[in-house]
């Protein structure tokens, strides 16, 4: 598989945000105050959970809302009353979870020969505050806030002049990446490593798996494709 041979990118929100050091570092106060021994994958996991019992409510909220009470839920499971600036500081987070350090600079070049379409979360984000830090303007923001998100995309491929075909999903590895589920064309996948970086391994290497440590790994891989 040729990264060239696509026309757009559909790049899942964990690609491109930190999402993880973001709600790990607004929950360990939390952490913090727990009597008990609170891993990290303990924190993603009760942020999850909570984060989708708050969905199957149905109750549209803001952002800021949405993290307000998932702060509060997860403090309960915890056992701990949260501080009421700790718990502000956490409704008000999503907005400015760290952005990659790669995907500023990747996107501005991936946008010169992409159509560049944005896979948000499917709950809890302002998007528009993230757009507003990124060097690019999306050609598409899709929100999967239902299980018909994919009809929303093949609308905007459509008003894009875009064939589904040309499309190349860029996914993460977090548990709940929407393109996660999808099997039925090539998914690239950027497999980030925080503790062990492998953009020299085989993986990262080898073109045709479609595997990256980076957005500028899968930049670097254009350039070659081009080029060979």
């Amino acid at each position: 598989m040729r990264v060239t041979q696509y026309k757009a990118l559909g790049l899942s929100f964990a690609t491109l945000v930190d999402r993880e050091r973001g709600i790990l570092e607004g929950l360990r106060p939390l952490a913090v105050q727990s009597d008990s021994v609170t891993s990290d994958a303990q924190l993603l996991s009760a942020y999850r959970q909570v984060a989708e019992e708050l969905v199957a409510r149905a109750m549209p909220v803001t952002a800021t809302a949405f993290h307000g009470q998932l702060y509060q839920r997860v403090a309960q499971q915890l056992q701990i009353i949260p501080g009421w600036d700790e718990s502000v500081a956490f409704s008000s987070s999503s907005s400015q979870w760290p952005i990659f350090e790669d995907a500023p600079g990747a996107l501005q070049y991936l946008s010169k020969f992409y159509r560049l379409i944005l896979i948000a979360p499917p709950h809890g984000i302002d998007v528009t505050a993230l757009s507003r830090r990124l060097p690019v303007e999306f050609d598409a923001i899709i929100e999967p806030c239902d299980d018909d998100w994919h009809r929303s995309l093949e609308s905007a491929l459509l008003r894009l002049g875009l064939e589904r075909s040309t499309l190349l999903p860029v996914r993460s590895t977090e548990a709940d990446d929407p393109w996660t589920d999808r099997v039925d064309f090539p998914v690239c996948t950027l497999r980030r490593g925080h503790n062990l970086p492998w953009n020299h391994s085989p993986q990262a290497m080898d073109g045709k798996r479609c595997e990256y440590a980076s957005l500028a790994d899968l930049a670097h891989a254009h350039q070659k494709a081009l080029h060979a």
